[in-house]
């Protein structure tokens, strides 16, 4: 504290006092708010309460020879009617807002009487001539001329005074009052700089909020067109912006018994890998507007929102923000409505499951028939030949309505128990010789670990299965294809190596995307659709690994797998766990 905050103090403690007043008499509202009939009352209040004053001083002094001048009467009468005035006449509904300055026009008239009828016995009655110049000072109308009567008047007031009581005009009694005519033109000029700066910073606040509206208004328009709930929270949590689309999913996520709720009251729920809602709400904590409150940082995280029969799905992200200094300023939270895709997904996947359920029911029972017929002993070789092209051909399509209903059940269930890896990919490599063979491709055995690991040996199967069923169909005849692997004391690493066509670097980008076929493999004629490389990464992920893939056009592809090793005797990993749906396939 320093040693000027004492004298300070009683100057603040006064002024909050006035201001107290002020809005006491204002009823609470600023001055430049009130009906316009009203600040004409409060304007002429204090001359009427000057007057009465002075018409009681008089009363208490002389007032036969001060009534009995017809100038002091007709100047009191004056500024009674002017008070009647001002509350009787309804001021707003004149054309001109400044009419309602025939007031202070008429009170100048008034004082000017009151002080030449009263010279000899109340000598300050010229001083009542400030207040209809204030008034007018105040109005901020033609202050030129405020400044000028607020002079001229008074010193014709003195004039008159000495006229109207028949001193002589010497010198001496023409210089003696003209003290008065200039404090009243000092204060005039104070109060008319005053009003003339406050004008000005008014009129800057004012535009300067009309532009603050417009660019609030353009940047809600912005946010609006481009269809995404922001959301602006300062240092302290605290929204300072919120577009109209993000008002109404908030709306949205109010609960029924809670009308005004707080953050960890809106129903706002996490959404599984499936895209179904968690029946509970989220901790707190979770919450993207929370989180970014901590200034955490994230992208597309989709969240529900909303009851559980009515949900929005929304792909929340947020940043962070920075004033110049670098100090943590608030930060931007965005709600996306990605509802539209999320209902399209599980339609999508509704119907392939429908449609795939129906196809593996017949293509099951053609199997089985098939089966039969290539046990007849009496079947030429014609016969036998067309009976593998049907076989094989209904298995393809078989495998591929088996893709199709993994992929609408968006997850691979993985039942872990003690197996030998190196045991599985040798089993698959034999099964695939014959086809390898057929087609005029080398299928290399490389080193293999016969070691006893937790996983699934039917999910791993068919990861062996898709990669090198892939190679093969993508390496030309004369070429290889090598599966090795290697292990560690902390992870399995199995790779796929062929002599085949390649992949170019665009294509590596999109290779595990569910459906994607590149440009080489459609124009090749080759079957396909697409899902192969999708489901071997869901299920790689599913065991807790990662696949990637290196390729060169002309000079071949390597697909490696790597998981990590989990012993028979370790008690870490679950009987069954559940693999995520990918997100990202040459087949």
């Amino acid at each position: 504290m320093t040693a000027t905050q004492p004298v300070d103090r009683p100057s603040q403690e006064s002024t909050g006092l006035l201001t107290r007043i002020g809005l006491k008499v204002t009823g609470g509202k600023p001055f430049s708010d009130l009906p316009i009939r009203r600040k004409v009352v409060l304007s002429q209040l204090p001359m009427f309460f000057a007057v009465l004053f002075a018409c009681t001083f008089a009363l208490l002094s002389n007032a036969k020879e001060i009534y009995g001048d017809t100038l002091f009467t007709a100047g009191v009468v004056l500024v009674l009617l002017n008070t009647v005035a001002s509350f009787a006449v309804p001021w707003e509904k004149f054309r001109s807002e400044f009419t309602y300055l025939v007031i202070p026009a008429a009170g100048m008239i008034a004082a000017c009487l009151m002080s030449m009828g009263a010279y000899y016995w109340l000598s300050g009655m010229t001083l009542l001539i400030a207040f209809p110049v204030f008034w007018f000072a105040w109005s901020g109308v033609a202050p030129r001329l405020t400044l000028m009567l607020s002079f001229v008047l008074p010193l014709a007031t003195t004039l008159l005074q000495l006229w109207h009581n028949d001193i002589p005009f010497t010198l001496i009694n023409v210089v003696r009052p003209l003290l008065i005519p200039l404090v009243i033109l000092a204060l005039a000029s104070t109060t008319v700089i005053v009003e003339y700066n406050t004008s000005l910073k008014n009129r800057m606040l004012r535009e300067s909020l009309a532009t603050s509206r417009r660019q609030a208004n353009l940047l809600n328009a912005v946010l609006n067109a481009a269809n995404v709930g922001v959301v602006v929270v300062d240092r302290d949590g605290n929204d300072v912006l919120m577009n109209d689309i993000q008002r109404f999913q908030h709306r949205h996520a109010i609960p029924p018994e809670h009308p005004d709720p707080t953050e960890d009251k809106l129903l706002v729920r996490a959404v599984s890998p499936n895209f179904e809602v968690c029946p509970e709400l989220m901790p707190s904590d979770q919450r993207p507007v929370l989180r970014a409150i901590r200034q955490e940082e994230f992208v597309d995280e989709l969240i529900a929102l909303g009851p559980l029969h009515d949900p929005i799905y929304s792909s929340t992200s947020a940043r962070a923000l920075f004033d110049d200094s670098g100090v943590y300023d608030g930060a931007v939270i965005m709600f996306k409505n990605v509802t539209p895709m999320i209902t399209a997904s599980k339609t999508k996947d509704r119907f392939l499951a429908n449609v795939s359920h129906e196809l593996r029911t017949p293509l099951t029972s053609i199997l089985g028939y098939l089966e039969l017929l290539e046990d007849e002993v009496q079947m030429t070789s014609g016969t036998k030949k067309s009976l593998d092209v049907i076989s094989r051909n209904t298995n393809r399509l078989l495998s591929l309505v088996n893709d199709l209903l993994t992929v609408a059940a968006g997850r691979h269930q993985i039942s872990v128990s003690a197996m030998d890896f190196g045991a599985v990919v040798q089993a698959r490599l034999e099964s695939m010789a014959p086809r390898a063979s057929a087609a005029g491709i080398e299928l290399n055995q490389g080193t293999l670990c016969h070691e006893q690991v937790l996983g699934d040996a039917l999910r791993l199967g068919q990861v062996v299965d898709n990669l090198v069923s892939n190679s093969i169909k993508y390496t030309d005849r004369g070429g290889s294809v090598t599966v090795e692997m290697d292990c560690t004391e902390d992870e399995i690493c199995l790779r796929v190596i062929d002599t085949g066509r390649g992949i170019s670097e665009a294509d590596l980008k999109q290779l595990f995307v569910r459906f994607f076929r590149s440009n080489d493999a459609q124009l090749s004629g080759l079957p396909g659709v697409g899902l192969g490389l999708a489901i071997t990464r869901e299920l790689v992920m599913a065991h807790g690994g990662t696949i990637s893939a290196e390729s060169e056009i002309g000079r071949g592809t390597t697909m490696t797998v790597r998981m990590p090793r989990k012993s028979v005797k370790s008690d870490s990993l679950p009987s069954a766990f559940v693999g995520q749906p990918a997100t990202e396939n040459r087949s």
